[in-house]
């Protein structure tokens, strides 16, 4: 399978600019033979709202009908690829940081921030629906989101249930997670790739600039590329996901079942 990574700069508190923006960076992904595209977290809206009514009016349902997962969704059937990406999602009036699975078909699977990060707990809900694990042409993942790298319980949740790699959709402000990953994905023998966006947004007295790095990682943490720090960027790699699913270490050791359920869980 090949797996495209887009590092962006969403336009702040614009949808359709961003969709703008992404569109050629969609285009070279498949141009290069991505069947399967990963873009930030919060790719249409940009991350800093002023205020919950603004988000509100940015956020859209998870069935795809809002400008910018029906944009998305549009570039999946005139590709014939599946994208994943982060979003702002508004369910029942609950406000959700999710991420959507999107297919020429549609929307195939969500996934809801579990993990809010910050002043993100004063607009978001946290996720409610577990890590799910969806299938594309093949290949078995599930997506986590930004802060979600600092808890490795859901990246085991995620190996255990059968994902051979995962797509975080990401918007890193600190300069951990690109370090960090590389253990979970060694530990769970999977497949990471993160695409994380640039720039700099500001919101009153707040101001954060993201870090870039988007990276793709094997199941053995060897770093198969890494993106610039401040840079519009993309890529595509080959990935194969009979490497993640041998969990033999050594003769005598498997990842899996050498835990000691007796003394821990997960």
């Amino acid at each position: 399978m090949r797996i495209g990574i887009i590092q962006s700069e969403p336009a702040h508190l614009d949808p359709k600019l961003s969709c703008t923006r992404l569109a050629p960076q969609i285009e070279a992904c498949v141009a290069e033979g991505a069947e399967i595209v990963v873009l930030p977290e919060l790719a249409g809206s940009g991350y800093l709202f002023p205020n919950l009514e603004a988000l509100s009016g940015l956020a859209e349902p998870a069935d795809g009908s809002g400008l910018f997962l029906n944009w998305l969704i549009q570039r999946c059937k005139e590709h014939d690829i599946a994208i994943v990406s982060g979003y702002a999602e508004v369910s029942q009036g609950t406000l959700f940081n999710s991420a959507a699975f999107l297919t020429p078909k549609g929307v195939r699977g969500n996934y809801r921030k579990l993990h809010l990060f910050d002043t993100e707990k004063e607009l978001f809900q946290p996720g409610d629906a577990g890590v799910p694990v969806f299938e594309w042409r093949g290949a078995k993942f599930s997506i986590l989101i930004c802060f979600d790298w600092s808890f490795p319980e859901v990246w085991r949740m995620a190996a255990l249930a059968g994902a051979d790699f995962v797509a975080h959709c990401s918007n890193l402000v600190l300069p951990w997670a690109q370090t960090g990953v590389k253990g979970h994905a060694l530990c769970n023998h999977i497949g990471v790739f993160t695409a994380n966006r640039i720039g700099t947004e500001s919101q009153g007295d707040t101001q954060v600039t993201f870090t870039g790095g988007s990276q793709a990682i094997t199941p053995t943490a060897d770093l198969l590329a890494s993106a610039p720090r401040a840079e519009i960027w993309q890529g595509v790699f080959e990935f194969e996901p009979s490497l993640a699913r041998n969990k033999q270490v050594t003769g005598h050791n498997h990842l899996f079942e050498d835990r000691r359920r007796d003394m821990y869980s997960l």
